[in-house]
């Protein structure tokens, strides 16, 4: 999946000893060949997003109730999907919509929106101690959607065993987005075997962390689940 750069060569010839576009006897009557002298210049281009650097795997600190939001968050439901329990309460929604809860794996006390990205990210919550983030959904904008196919590949190569998902979601305009499963950083006590679903939907990358490290597919059915929203 990645776009390597490509090597342009332009080739310049130059006649050299030609006047007046014709050429001249010699002294001893014989005409002189032209002298013609080839010149190979080289110059790399590099794919557009190709130096770009994924930030740093870190662990999420759990936010246990009546502490604050860290800074650039607040409390807030997500925009792309329902919490489920226990935010949404016992009313059904996980009978028919998706909802974090459900396809995550563990209850929800609270969200946080992330608003300091650009579209805005979301955060989920465990019910009980110690209260740690359950997953996320981290969106980020770029210049095109070359620039962020190419960092999704970056990214899951900061990470380790990356599995690629083509057309991961089929549906619809989903049909050709690409995604990539690898484990990174997330929740302290897993080190770094949490598994994470990054996808490029046009010119957004999106990531979802989960704190599952026993299984890829809840981050990749997050995933598929909110990327109409991208």
């Amino acid at each position: 999946m990645r776009r390597p750069g490509r090597t342009a060569a332009l080739l310049l010839a130059a006649a050299v000893g030609l006047a007046a576009c014709s050429s001249s006897a010699s002294t001893t009557g014989t005409t002189a060949p032209a002298a013609t002298r080839t010149v190979v210049r080289t110059h790399q281009v590099s794919s557009p997003g190709a130096d770009y650097r994924p930030p740093p795997a870190r662990f999420v600190r759990p936010l246990p109730p009546g502490h604050r939001t860290p800074g650039g968050a607040k409390d807030a439901r997500c925009p792309y999907i329902r919490t489920g329990l226990d935010e949404d309460g016992d009313r059904g929604y996980h009978l028919h919509r998706p909802n974090v809860a459900d396809i995550e794996g563990d209850r929800i006390y609270r969200t946080t929106v992330l608003t300091h990205l650009h579209p805005v990210g979301c955060r989920f919550y465990f019910y009980a101690p110690p209260y740690e983030a359950v997953a996320d959904v981290v969106p980020r904008r770029f210049s095109s959607a070359t620039v962020a196919h190419n960092a999704l590949v970056r990214t899951a190569e900061a990470g380790s065993q990356p599995i690629s998902a083509p057309h991961f979601a089929r549906d619809g305009a989903a049909d050709r987005v690409d995604g990539i499963s690898y484990r990174t950083k997330f929740f302290d006590r897993d080190g770094t075997r949490d598994w994470a679903f990054a996808f490029a939907a046009g010119r957004t990358l999106v990531v979802v962390h989960t704190q599952r490290s026993d299984t890829s597919r809840p981050a990749v059915y997050l995933a598929r689940a909110i990327v109409g929203r991208f």
